[in-house]
Parts: structure tokens; C-alpha cells; sequence
């Protein structure tokens, strides 16, 4: 009997896991270099809203795509007819290996968090647990690690929602706000940065094999998620804006904590930014290696990757071979941080690849909702190809602008690393070795 994933997810589950990659604890760092671009509470405010609606576009493209082909493959389906074979696989081996990072760095960061919380044992420790914990959970079912997200990604939002509400409107300020003039250099800037806000949200999309409705399920869950994440992280900017002053901001080692006593200043409960920071790792986590583990598992079983990677366990049904092969791949990412205690550059590229990502998805959709009958697209996105133009035209200026006000070697990284896989799988499938 050939083995294949199970239809467990339900809609709730889908906008959990929508935004369960993007609630991660990393996401401080570029509020800190939001609030250092904008200069003004009214800046801050439009470069956010400018973002999520932004992404809710191309969350359209990613809707009508998954509709077409609900696909563990993802990304490498949608690019394929339009962009070809090998440039598809290139960026979706770019794409993994860009979750990987992050995933590195949120692991570091918890590490961190939970040292300052619980101390005695060391941050690589408490890092390594939580990431273990995570992978044994999506091998033991893609419902128990659909349950799982739901729970953490609601209790995050909320409690951000909540802490940043009662800081805005209960905390004095230390100094008066106002909202000034607005500078659209810095708005966009910002916008471009505040990108990382939504990374990995369309990791959702991996999971249409497994999709009770994939159809509908998956393209309307993935706009709520990202409307959901824009208000959290707009009230979270603010408060952050407001209560924590400048010269902090830029010495900040362990933001999340620091920002954390700031924002919390005069009460009793500083600990519980550092808890929900925790959490918000746990989160990003799980719903980064649920999907990215569904792209790996496609890869093996269509032979693209070694064909072990595509096995699946016979009594939970999941991808255990690439969840434990991702796992040892972010282990050693991790290793390296801790090592070097450099994380800016992985925030960086996978903040831009990112962004160019959602440029390509869109052209992708552009070419497939031109090139198909309206009747053959299950979720059809009503002014298509105006959306999808503007998803691309503005997702493009985000990755520019990112890679060309950040250090060089972020964009030395990201354009060889394409251009060297994509003329290793060329060797390759020119040999036959991957035929």
C-alpha cells in the first residue's frame, strides 16, 4: 500500500499556521530598525499599514496558485510552468534554506530568553530542547502540530494585542508624542524592513495535500492570518515607539526582554514579553518545519532530492525522514550563531529573498490567471491582474530597497547562492542524475 499524507487540517488550523512563522521573536529586532527609519509616530504607522496590505495581495496570488496545484511542493509547482524547472528550484531551495536560517536564529534567541528567565543551564541548551520538542511533535501528526500552532499562535497574538493596548493607553509616556510629517523615503523604507513581519507566511501553502479544503480553505485563511499579524505588529510598533527611548533601542542586546521592561514600565509583569517571546519561537518553529518539511518531502519523492527524504511513517503518516533531516540542518545553523553571535545577516537575506520571493509568486499568478480559463482556477481573484502587477511591481522595490541599504555581502549572499544552485542542478540534470 503506497502511504500518502492525511486531509487533517481544518480552516482555524490554516490561519494558525499562517501566522505562526511571521509571530517570531526576531521580529523586535526590525521593529527596532523600523522605529530608528521613520521619525515619526504617523511614518511608523503608514509604513505598517503599507506592508500588510501589501502582503494581503500576495497572499491573493498565493490563494489562486495553491487552488490550482495543492501541492507539498509549493513554491516549485507555481514557478515551474512560467519561470521553468530550474530557476523554480533554485528559488525554492533558496527559499528552505532561508526558513533554516531563521529558524537558526530564533533557536539562538530562545536559547537566550530562557537562560535570562530560568538561568543555571546554558542558552545552547534550552535551544536545542525547544527545537527537539517541536520536531517530535509534527512527527507525531500534522493534527496534534495543527492543534499545537493553533494554541501558541492565538495566545501570542493575543497577548501582544493586549500588552501593546495597555501600554499605548495605560503607561505614561516619557516624553510627548506627536505624530509629524510624513516622509515617504522613510515610509517606504520601512515598509521594505517591516516585510520581515510576514516571512514564511505562504509556508501555508505546502500544506494543500493535507488541506480538508484546499480549494477555498488555504486562500481565504491565508489574507485573515496576514490582516490579523498587521494589526498585532502595528500596535506593537507604536507602543514600542512611544514608551522605549532611542539611545536604548540602539544598545539593545536582548531586545525582546529589554523592550519588554520598557513597555511595561511600573508594573509587576516585565517576565511576560520574555514568556510570549519564548512562545512566539515554539510558534515560528513549528509552523517554519511544517511547512518547509512538506517542500523537502515533495523534492524526495519526485526524486529531485534523495528518495529517502520522501518517505513517510507508517502509523503518524508524516514526513519524519525530512522533519529529522531538517532538524539536523538546524542544529548545525544553530551551532554556527552560537558560535559566532552573528544573526543580522541571516535576518537580512531573509527578509530580501523574501520579499523577491512574493515578486515571483506574483508573476506566477499574473501568467497562470492570464493563461487559464476562470472555470479551471477553484479561488479566482476578481481584478487579477491588476493586484498581481502591483504585488510585483511593490514587492520588488522591498527587495531592492533592503539589499541596497544593507551591507553588500547580504546581497553577495543571496545572488550566488541562487546562481550556484541553479548551475549545480543544471550539471545534474544534464548528467541524468536527476531524471
Amino acid at each position: 500500500m503506497v502511504l500518502t499524507l492525511e486531509r487533517r487540517l481544518k480552516f482555524t488550523r490554516l490561519i494558525a499556521i499562517t501566522m505562526g512563522t511571521p509571530l517570531a521573536s526576531s521580529v523586535f529586532l526590525s521593529i527596532i530598525i523600523m522605529v530608528l527609519l521613520v521619525g515619526s509616530l504617523a511614518n511608523l504607522i503608514i509604513a505598517v499599514m503599507i506592508s500588510t496590505a501589501v502582503v494581503i495581495l500576495g497572499s491573493l496570488a498565493y490563494g489562486e496558485l495553491v487552488s490550482i496545484y495543492p501541492s507539498a511542493a509549493g513554491n516549485r509547482i507555481f514557478l515551474k510552468k512560467p519561470m521553468g524547472n530550474t530557476l523554480a528550484l533554485s528559488l525554492s531551495i533558496m527559499w528552505v534554506i532561508a526558513i533554516l536560517g531563521a529558524a537558526g536564529t530564533e533557536a539562538y534567541m530562545a536559547g537566550n530568553v530562557l537562560n535570562y528567565l530560568v538561568g543555571a543551564l546554558p542558552p545552547l541548551f534550552w535551544a536545542i530542547l525547544i527545537l527537539t520538542i517541536v520536531v517530535a511533535i509534527n512527527i507525531l501528526g500534522v493534527e496534534i502540530s495543527g492543534n499545537f500552532q493553533m494554541i501558541i499562535t492565538f495566545f501570542v497574538a493575543i497577548s501582544l494585542i493586549l500588552v501593546s493596548i495597555y501600554s499605548i493607553f495605560f503607561v505614561k509616556n516619557t516624553t510627548p508624542v506627536v505624530l509629524g510629517q510624513l516622509n515617504w523615503l522613510s515610509i517606504f523604507s520601512a515598509s521594505a524592513v517591516s516585510i520581515y513581519f510576514f516571512i514564511g507566511f505562504g509556508r501555508v501553502t505546502t500544506l494543500g495535500e493535507e488541506a480538508i479544503d484546499y480549494k477555498k480553505g488555504i486562500p481565504r485563511a491565508m489574507p485573515l492570518g496576514v490582516a490579523f499579524i498587521g494589526i498585532v505588529f502595528i500596535l506593537a510598533s507604536i507602543a514600542i515607539f512611544e514608551k522605549v527611548p532611542l539611545d536604548v533601542l540602539k544598545v539593545t542586546v536582548i531586545p525582546q526582554i529589554i523592550l519588554g521592561k520598557y513597555i511595561l514600565v511600573g508594573t509587576q509583569l516585565p517576565v511576560l514579553i520574555g514568556i510570549v517571546s519564548v512562545i512566539m519561537s515554539f510558534s515560528a518553529f513549528n509552523a517554519g518545519i511544517l511547512g518547509t518539511s512538506r517542500l523537502v518531502y515533495a523534492l524526495g519523492r519526485e526524486g529531485t532530492f534523495p528518495k529517502f527524504l520522501g518517505r513517510i511513517h507508517s502509523r503518524f503518516l508524516t514526513p519524519y525522514v525530512s522533519l529529522l533531516f531538517l532538524y539536523g540542518i538546524v542544529l548545525v545553523i544553530t551551532l554556527a550563531i552560537f558560535v559566532t553571535r552573528n544573526y543580522s545577516v541571516i535576518v537580512i537575506v531573509a527578509a530580501g529573498f523574501d520579499a523577491f520571493m512574493y515578486g515571483f509568486v506574483g508573476y506566477a499568478a499574473l501568467w497562470h490567471h492570464r493563461k487559464m480559463k476562470k472555470a479551471d482556477v477553484p479561488f479566482h481573484v476578481k481584478g487579477g491582474t491588476v493586484i498581481f502587477l502591483i504585488a510585483i511591481g511593490i514587492f520588488f522595490l522591498f527587495g531592492i530597497l533592503l539589499f541596497a541599504t544593507s551591507p553588500i555581502e547580504d546581497a553577495i549572499i543571496v545572488i550566488l547562492g541562487t546562481l550556484i544552485l541553479t548551475v549545480l542542478y543544471w550539471t545534474l540534470y544534464k548528467s541524468g542524475r536527476l531524471r
